[in-house]
This record gives structure tokens, sequence and C-alpha cells, in this order.
């Protein structure tokens, strides 16, 4: 089947990429600048002003994976535009075509999400169930594995003599290996009991935040529980405001939110497709 993954040469979109292969797929990896993993072939476009038409007229099934977990405004990474209107402009191109559609949104996702990341999440599932509701929609949980963003702020983070935790700690998350996220996209395409089927996927073990600051910590091979203080959200809530008026905080409003919130669900209906998920290790 010829695949065209959008976001490919993202976190996830690698893994993808190599997974699609694996199971014997064509793979067309979109991506501003054409980015393709060996075997791939490399599609240099932007969903918000290309025409998408020509891209999707040949291709016999899509995964969607554009987004982004930080704005940066001023130069139009806004989490409307690569959320909810790359999203329409895809579905409008795609208005046509009957093929598989994989869109991946992101666990916590909802019409009152606390965060714009949540609430546009929602808003691009809401356009993919109107326009295609045949698509699965599949809603990850914290990515790990090969370097993810989040567990290498955790890592530095972890290397200060006394780690600094937004809040008490307590928030649960079920972080989910990238590869096996690949994996089960991968055989959803195919799989008619994934048509129309929303998937939360989460992983085999279950941390609060607290406790993932010690994996990362383990990581780096620090022994652990390593000292932390839990500093009052209404001051950090400043201070991050703060930084992003003057830009270069590594940590936004939205995301401090994120942390606070539980992120974990009971869904182990992705298991059908890989039956026995990773858990964390050193490989974050």
């Amino acid at each position: 089947m010829r695949v065209l993954v959008t976001g490919a040469a993202g976190y996830v979109g690698t893994a993808l990429q190599r997974a699609l292969l694996a199971a014997g797929h064509s793979v067309w990896a979109l991506s501003r600048r054409g980015r393709a993993v060996a075997g791939s072939h490399g599609v240099a476009a932007d969903l918000l002003t290309a025409d998408l038409r020509p891209l999707v007229a040949d291709v016999d099934a899509v995964v969607h994976l554009v987004g982004i977990i930080r704005e940066i405004p001023q130069a139009g990474v806004t989490f409307r535009r690569l959320h909810v209107d790359a999203t329409r402009r895809l579905l409008e191109a795609l208005a046509d075509h009957p093929g598989p559609y994989v869109h991946m949104s992101a666990l916590g996702t909802g019409p009152h999400g606390p965060s714009r990341y949540f609430q546009t999440k929602w808003e691009a599932e809401e356009w993919v169930r109107r326009e295609r509701p045949w698509a699965t929609i599949v809603r990850p949980s914290l990515v790990f594995g090969g370097g993810a963003e989040f567990f290498n702020a955790l890592r530095l983070l972890a290397k200060n003599p006394v780690v600094p935790v937004p809040g008490d700690g307590s928030a649960p998350f079920d972080p989910v290996y990238r590869e096996d996220l690949a994996r089960a996209m991968t055989g959803m395409l195919t799989d008619p009991e994934a048509r129309g089927e929303t998937f939360e996927i989460g992983g085999p073990k279950r941390f609060t935040l607290d406790q993932l600051i010690d994996l990362a910590a383990r990581s780096i091979g620090r022994h652990t529980p390593v000292p932390k203080i839990h500093l009052p959200l209404g001051a950090v809530a400043g201070i991050v405001r703060l930084g992003e008026r003057f830009g270069g905080f590594p940590l936004t409003s939205d995301q401090l939110t994120m942390l606070q919130v539980p992120n974990i669900t009971e869904d182990r209906r992705w298991h059908r497709w890989v039956p026995n998920p990773t858990p964390p290790g050193k490989d974050l």
C-alpha cells in the first residue's frame, strides 16, 4: 500500500516510516524539507500553503502526524494553524479520496481541555469526525524512546543537585514507546476493525511526574530517588509567564498546565497490534 505520512520528519514520523517500510508498504514522507528515512520517498511541502491535491491523488492511505507542543507566534507557528488549519486543508484535499486515514491526536484532548494544546487537538478531531467518519484517531500519552524532547528536558533537570518540580509532582502519566505507537498505527491502517474508532494509547507502566524525574535520573546514572523541591504553582506560573514574554524559557504556561493533570488511560484495545508494549528504561 502507498502511504502518505505528514510530519514524517518528526519524532514519531521517523519511527512510523520505519514501521511502515518493515510491513511492506511504500512510504511518501511529507515534511517542509522533504527529509525521509532510507527507503521512503521524501516529499517537500507545507501543509498550510501547498496545493495538496496532487500529493494525495496517487496514495492509498494517509497518516496525519503534524503537531507542535510549543507555539512560536512571531513565526506563525501556533496550535490553531498547525493543529486545526493544517488538518482542515488536508481533509479538503482528501474530499474525494476513500482510503484509510489515521489521525494522531493526544491523550487528554477534549472540548474543555485545560490547555490550548488539548483544545485545538480536539477541534482537529472534530474536523476529522465530520469529514471522514471512517477515520481512525489515535491519542497517545507521553511518548518516549530515542531521545524524546520531554525526557531530554527531564534529564537536564535531573542533573541538578536538587531538582525543582512545579506543583506536587503527583500527576500520573502512561508513557508509551514510540516504536510501539508506530507499530500500532501501521496495523490500524489495514485493519477494518480500526475504522471509525478512537484509541487511547498508554504504556504498560504508570508513573507520577516525580517518578518520571527519577527515571530520567537513573538514565544518566544518578542514584534515585533524587532530592526534589516542590514549587508552588502560583510562583512557577508567574515565572513562566515572564519567560514567555521575554523568550528563551524552557517551559510554557500551556506545558505547565499539562504537567498538573492526569494523562492516563485504561484502553488496551491497541494491544491487538502490539501485544507486549515496552515499558520505559534507559532508552528515553
